[in-house]
This record gives structure tokens, C-alpha cells and sequence, in this order.
């Protein structure tokens, strides 16, 4: 296995072990979701982020059980399927709600203010507190629950849901400072 980011030689050595030793479970439980092709996708995915938070906090993969990675990769196998069946509904309903009005796919000025309203949202982000930061980039980009959000950072989920409330009204205050709410 080939890693395109900088790591230490014994990071590297812990992922390829992890990798090799339950690549079948996780590559099984991601497909039972996603299928096989996009089964493959997700579990590495699943380590390229592993591999983020390697960086981020290396005592990471202290502690961490097979079963750990089986449910990390269930869950962002079910978030990924739940995503696309949302992007799926929320397309089908523009065409009923609207007849008149083209799919995001045919509508290249729908599309563009729509990534120009997820930039400047991925901006805001950016601009609040670490804490804050972290768990609304791992709950409304990465799709992360708030369970899984509590494990990865080692915190409770009241704490998960403090934090990402503290972070939307900060994103409301920066939003009001711009005159955009």
C-alpha cells in the first residue's frame, strides 16, 4: 500500500498493518452498503482520513480495535449512500416543485452559486475556533454522526453537540458581520 502524504516510517508501518490485517472485514462491510467498486472507494477514503487524524494526533490509533475501524467504515459507508439518496431527492424535487426551473446538471448558474455558497460557507468554517471547526468539518463535510465525532476526538456527545452548536452561532455571527444573514 502507497501513501502520497508525508508520514513517519512507524506510522506508515501501523496503517499497513491495520490495513492488511482487516482490509477483507472492512472491504466486506463497506460493500454489503456501497457494492464492491464502491465498497473499495469508501474503506480507503476511510484511511485517507485515518491517516489525517494520524497527523493531527498521533496517539490516534492508541487503543483502537479491529471493530473500531468495521464501524467507522459502516458508518461512512451508510453517510456516503445517505448523501447521494439526498442529493437524488433534493434534485428530484426541484424538477417537481419547479417545471420550469432545469436540474443542477443542465443549470450551470444554479450550479456555480451553489459551490460559490459552499466555498463561502468552507471559508467561514475556517475562520472559527479550532474546537469549533473541527467537529462542524467532521459532522457537515465529512457527514460524521455526532456518536462517531465523540469517539474520534474522545469527548462526549453532549460535548460534540455543545461544540457544533457554539460553532453555528459563530458561523450566524460572522454571517451577521458580513450582512449575509
Amino acid at each position: 500500500m502507497i501513501f502520497m502524504v508525508p508520514i513517519t516510517e512507524e506510522v506508515n508501518s501501523a496503517i499497513s498493518e491495520i490495513y492488511n490485517r482487516y482490509h477483507n472485514r472492512l472491504l466486506y462491510t463497506a460493500s454489503q452498503i456501497l457494492g464492491n467498486e464502491r465498497g473499495e472507494e469508501a474503506v480507503h477514503e476511510v484511511f485517507l482520513n485515518i491517516i489525517d487524524r494520524i497527523e493531527k494526533n498521533p496517539d490516534f490509533l492508541r487503543d483502537k480495535s479491529g471493530q473500531y475501524f468495521v464501524i467507522i467504515v459502516k458508518n461512512h459507508s451508510i453517510n456516503k449512500l445517505n448523501r447521494e439518496k439526498r442529493e437524488q431527492i433534493s434534485l428530484d424535487e426541484t424538477t417537481i416543485n419547479d417545471d420550469i426551473d432545469e436540474s443542477l446538471e443542465t443549470n450551470p448558474e444554479r450550479l456555480l452559486l451553489k459551490k460559490e455558497a459552499d466555498e463561502r460557507l468552507a471559508v467561514l468554517i475556517r475562520q472559527l475556533s479550532v474546537k469549533a471547526r473541527q467537529v462542524l468539518e467532521y459532522r457537515f463535510i465529512e457527514g460524521y454522526s455526532n456518536i462517531e465525532i465523540a469517539e474520534i476526538l474522545g469527548i462526549s456527545q453532549t460535548a460534540v453537540s455543545s461544540r457544533i452548536d457554539r460553532g453555528k452561532k459563530q458561523l450566524r455571527k460572522l454571517l451577521e458581520e458580513r450582512g449575509e444573514r
